[in-house]
């Protein structure tokens, strides 16, 4: 069954499609806070936060958008709200977490992936909000410029100027870090 059709049955109230809806989306959304939002738990908290109000603004939803697209822009919004909210820097994956997803078993290959992934989140957490959301759903989640063009309201070629800019500070971000960017 499509989304579409999940989506109108919601609308009529079938908690089922709803939780169909859930069982496909809940892992981008996760992967989208995460990435926003820099550690595990707060992930978790705000993933099932958006489903909450996506479910209570599903009768809202009016199908000019694919529901990936509606739910991609409630989790975007509600992530950078979020941080906006808590004024706080978003620290990196912590390094027990970082360590288990290495693939090479050796201290040296690990303390050098710590260290570029340390300085790549630094960086990327060290841009505006809606910068760093940008980035993180066309560089990470693999978006399109048409489906984040949808996420955040605006023309396909504001979309492209928004990457260029974050893409150009994430840049500048990671040559002050050290020599190792300076060729990026």
């Amino acid at each position: 069954m499509e989304d579409a059709d999940l989506v109108q049955l919601c609308q009529k109230g079938d908690m089922d499609a709803f939780g169909q809806l859930f069982n496909r989306h809940q892992k981008q959304v996760y992967n989208i806070s995460f990435r926003m939002m820099g550690n595990r738990e707060d992930a978790s908290d705000i993933t099932q936060e958006i489903f909450v109000r996506a479910y209570q603004k599903i009768g809202k939803y009016n199908f000019k958008s694919s529901f990936a697209t509606w739910l991609y822009r409630l989790a975007t919004n509600f992530c950078i709200d979020e941080l906006r909210k808590r004024k706080r820097d978003v620290n990196a994956m912590p390094l027990d977490e970082a360590i288990s997803e290495v693939n090479s078993n050796t201290p040296e290959d690990i303390a050098i992936l710590n260290d570029t992934e340390r300085q790549v989140w630094d960086a990327l957490n060290s841009l505006k909000e809606k910068e760093r959301a940008i980035l993180i759903l066309k560089d990470i989640e693999g978006l399109s410029y048409n489906e984040i063009a949808e996420v955040f309201e605006c023309s396909l070629g504001r979309v492209k100027s928004r990457i260029h800019e974050a893409r150009q500070k994430l840049k500048t971000a990671l040559e002050r870090k050290g020599e190792l960017w300076a060729g990026l």
